[in-house]
């Protein structure tokens, strides 16, 4: 049976599979605080952006995922919430391509960084979200991000705006699915609606997977001027 997320230990949060620029290490694993359970919401500010997939980007989705189809598209986005269970945080993630499974897309997050241990416990707990430690740099420009950066062990990601159009409503419902250090996977469902504009993003990661498939380059994006995120239980089911 798949682990309940209230009795995961350091060891099981660590083992969490994800590309490497989102391990953690022994003492973080260790030291990161009791997770905040689901559901969450939370409102802020980001840029999102996608582009056609590389074609290795399939492999590197959390090690035991399985799907009947993977569809070429890649998702990077940076998060800035004010406002949720755990308090202020930046975000980062990334993930491969979206995946067919059961008949249902969905997007698995492979690479996700945040500035909260708060977070990290909640996402690794809650919904086996690989998240790490990370700094940011945010720049806006207005009340709307311009230029932002993370940062963490051997990798790096910057996003800056190049163009924005109009404002317009943003809605979406959507899940993901993760997997956990004991193999089961997890069906999460997310619920958001917002402001923002469509953009174009000018892209750059470097790390030891990142720069091969989260790439380089200006792609379409949205700049989002204001969203407020519900993050559901997880559903389980054994990869099986």
């Amino acid at each position: 049976m798949a682990t309940a997320a209230s009795t995961l230990t350091a060891e099981d949060l660590r083992g969490i599979p994800s590309v490497p620029e989102s391990a953690i290490s022994e003492a973080l694993a260790a030291r990161l605080p009791e997770a905040v359970p689901a559901p969450w919401t939370t409102s802020g500010s980001g840029l999102v952006w996608l582009h056609r997939a590389a074609p290795e980007a399939a492999g590197h989705h959390q090690r035991g995922l399985e799907f009947t189809r993977s569809v070429p598209v890649t998702v990077g986005a940076f998060l800035r919430y004010d406002e949720g269970p755990v308090g202020a945080y930046d975000e980062v993630l990334g993930a491969p391509t979206m995946v067919a499974r059961e008949r249902r897309l969905s997007l698995p997050v492979a690479f996700m960084a945040v500035d909260s241990e708060a977070s990290i416990a909640g996402g690794r707990s809650n919904w086996a979200l690989p998240k790490t430690l990370a700094s940011f740099q945010w720049e806006t420009a207005g009340r709307t991000p311009a230029q932002l950066t993370a940062t963490g062990d051997l990798w790096a990601v910057q996003a800056r705006v190049r163009w924005s159009g109009p404002r317009m409503p943003l809605w979406l419902r959507a899940s993901t699915t993760q997997v956990r250090a004991d193999g089961a996977i997890q069906t999460v469902p997310i619920s958001s609606r917002g402001v923002g504009r469509l953009a174009r993003v000018e892209v750059s990661a470097e790390g030891p997977t990142l720069s091969s498939w989260l790439l380089a380059g200006v792609h379409m994006g949205v700049v989002v001027e204001r969203v407020t995120h519900t993050i559901g239980p997880a559903t389980l089911k054994l990869n099986r």
